[in-house]
């Protein structure tokens, strides 16, 4: 027994004694066949208990998942259609301030007072002079319709002569009273027939949407309401179209008749589905079109197949005063307009009476339960081998960890963080011995889409040098098909963390990375880059070197090329994608915009959070947040901070946050020279980032 050391030696003298207390616990579990069996007996136990468990939480979260992304995207749309209102409403104010306009509608509006017959009114000069101011706005193909209308409901002026002179219906002159109180107005969407009293109507075969605005004369009274139409289909369908899931989804509009404002993604299947149209308008209507599979038992509404369980829902809960009842999720499949099996979600925009509505099959929506239910048998089936597998792979993983995992000729090590797509690790260079952070995707997030977003990603990084840039150093694909990317490892803070650790920070430090981080942005949009993503998250300050708050942007996954001809926007979901309380309002209607302006303003709403120590805008709904960045005023930053903060640098945070991209500054370049002007005045000291940094890091020490 040469060679072995003396306690090992009574170890073997003893097999029934020391040698098990030494021995590993797992060991000695499995030291005899009944012991094995019963270990293999509880795991089978375990596995079947923690398979049910697991279905039902995870049928639960699918529901739920789908539930908030089907009332995610249902806010969105609504926020879109409003944003479009909104532009048309003000657009057609504008129309009424221009003189040849403004003053053809008076005069119209004087001789209607006047007893002026129909006839006069067509033949005016006041109405050919207003068709002639109007050439430029009815040469736009969209706008297919103008018109005026007195306080009495008279149209006195129509690019439709049979129109001059016919009186609107009761309802269309409700819809109208606002704008005679001297504000703007969108009309329902509805058939121009049922827009007057009686008599034919021409040129209008589809539902048009008007926008209206009041007119006043010299004494500022309101004498007419003026404005155009478009249709309804054409407008709608553009801004929804964009909202289609998968194979089996559609968004869409529609009115409290549950007549569907704008064109189905399926129009071309929709003959052999039976589909319900409305007899006068030829539209689709939101109903059950019955067949074999059809509840034939439901009550019928005035004879007719009874309207679809969202149309339902939504034209109901839009009759009731509580804002809740305006939007609501059916997770229990139902029959949609074509007959099929759907879940959806729906918001009605009381302002303007009509409905969003968002579907998707129900086989699709759930699919990851079926797939999750023969997996689950499955396991069950081949649990016995799997037990076994299960204890050996977990032996040889930990041991593999233990000695660190290979990946090219980087040896990862443990784990820093992780994304819906990709992972990142702590590494070492098997040569260099340098550390570096290993980005690596997911196996299962193989998708073009997502395939395309990393490669872009360190595609667009790898171009910038700029100090402030994270630096790539390698990227590749294994034989085994994982993709990876190799960056400069850094230990920091982002602006984030540091915010929620010592709230508002002092302006000059703040002054001092916001210069960094426009320089990184100025290099960018040299090279025709922008970023789209610019948060407190996305941005690291470091000690290295010996330097202190060193900046680094991260994270170009949303950066688009403006100058390359053959790149292709990958952000089709951008609305998810992006970070709403730091875009832009103009990407809020259309989250696909690459402007460096754009990137300024998310400078701008970081520069808030980091001098207040609160966020740009509050908001309790996505949908809230959005209709703030669009129309609610940000308060100065001196007016939540105090006194301390520099005139300058309140003053550019202010046109940073601008609604309108041109009042804000046109190029990174004059937003750094105003940061430069303010740390000439009021300079952040290498000694008070190195005190800081010594306190963070001691900090950190003590928690440890």
């Amino acid at each position: 027994m040469a060679g072995v050391p003396p306690w090992m030696e009574s170890e073997r003298a003893a097999p029934g004694g020391a040698a098990r207390r030494h021995a590993s616990p797992l060991l000695v579990l499995l030291d005899t066949p009944a012991r094995r069996a019963e270990l293999v007996v509880i795991l089978l136990v375990v596995l079947v208990g923690l398979g049910v468990w697991a279905y039902l939480g995870i049928k639960n979260s699918v529901r739920e998942l789908r539930a908030s992304s089907l009332q995610t995207l249902v806010d969105a749309e609504a926020v879109a259609v409003d944003a479009w209102i909104e532009k048309n409403r003000a657009e057609a104010a504008q129309w009424t301030r221009v003189p040849g306009v403004h003053d053809s509608v008076v005069e119209l509006a004087a001789m209607a007072r006047d007893g002026a017959s129909p006839a006069a009114l067509r033949d005016s000069g006041a109405r050919a002079r207003l068709l002639e101011a109007l050439a430029p706005l009815v040469a736009d193909p969209r706008r297919v319709a103008v018109k005026a209308v007195s306080p009495s409901g008279e149209i006195i002026a129509s690019r439709v002569p049979e129109f001059v002179g016919r009186q609107v219906a009761p309802e269309v002159a409700k819809e109208l009273a606002p704008v005679f109180a001297g504000n703007t107005a969108f009309l329902t969407p509805r058939p121009e027939e049922e827009r007057l009293l009686s008599g034919p109507t021409r040129g209008f075969p589809r539902p048009v949407v008007w926008f209206m605005a009041p007119v006043r004369d010299r004494r500022g009274d309101v004498v007419a309401a003026f404005g155009f139409g478009v249709y309804a289909d054409a407008r709608f369908s553009a801004i929804l179209g964009t909202a289609w899931l998968g194979t089996t989804g559609e968004a869409y509009a529609f009115d409290r008749a549950g007549r569907m404002l704008s064109e189905s993604r399926f129009a071309d299947e929709l003959p052999r589905h039976g589909v319900v149209r409305d007899e006068a308008t030829g539209r689709l209507l939101l109903r059950d079109p019955g067949g074999a599979a059809a509840d034939e038992s439901a009550p019928k509404q005035g004879g007719a197949r009874p309207l679809t369980e969202l149309a339902q829902a939504a034209i109901t809960g839009g009759m009731m005063s509580d804002p809740a009842a305006h939007r609501g999720v059916l997770l229990e499949p139902y029959r949609n307009y074509r007959g099929a099996e759907v879940v959806g979600a729906w918001r009605w925009l009381p302002d303007y009476g009509i409905g969003i509505g968002v579907e998707v099959g129900a086989a699709e929506a759930y699919a990851p339960l079926r797939y999750l239910t023969t997996a689950y048998w499955v396991v069950f089936a081949f649990a016995m081998t799997g037990a076994g597998v299960a204890i050996l792979s977990w032996l040889l993983a930990e041991r593999a960890w233990r000695e660190g995992k290979q990946l090219g000729p980087y040896r990862l090590r443990e784990r820093i963080g992780e994304g819906g797509t990709s992972t990142v690790y702590r590494a070492t260079h098997a040569l260099l011995k340098r550390p570096t952070a290993i980005k690596i995707l997911k196996p299962h997030m193989t998708a073009d889409e997502v395939v395309a977003r990393f490669e872009r990603e360190v595609l667009l990084a790898s171009r910038l040098t700029h100090p402030a840039a994270i630096e790539i150093y390698d990227f590749g694909r294994t034989r085994e098909g994982t993709f990876y990317y190799a960056m400069e490892y850094l230990e920091g803070v982002t602006l984030a963390a540091l915010v929620e650790r010592d709230g508002p920070l002092p302006p000059a430090r703040v002054a001092h990375a916001l210069k960094h981080v426009c320089e990184a942005l100025r290099e960018a949009h040299g090279q025709g880059l922008v970023h789209r993503d610019i948060k407190p998250q996305n941005i690291m300050l470091c000690r290295r070197g010996g330097d202190y708050d060193v900046v680094k942007v991260l994270d170009f996954g949303l950066a688009k090329d403006l100058y390359s001809e053959e790149a292709r926007d990958i952000t089709q979901y951008a609305r998810v994608l992006g970070t709403p309380l730091y875009m832009a309002p103009e990407r809020i209607g259309n989250p696909g915009v690459a402007d460096p302006l754009a990137d300024l303003y998310s400078v701008g709403a970081v520069a808030f959070n980091l001098l207040t120590g609160r966020p740009l805008f509050e908001a309790q709904t996505t949908l809230d947040l959005e209709r703030a960045i669009l129309e609610t005023v940000p308060p100065r930053v001196s007016a939540l901070a105090g006194p301390g903060i520099p005139a300058a640098l309140d003053e550019l945070v202010a046109r940073l946050l601008a609604k309108d991209p041109r009042d804000r500054p046109q190029s990174a370049d004059a937003v750094i020279d105003v940061l430069t002007r303010v740390l000439a005045a009021h300079p952040w000291r290498r000694d008070e980032a190195r005190r800081w940094w010594e306190e963070f890091h001691a900090s950190r020490a003590a928690s440890d």
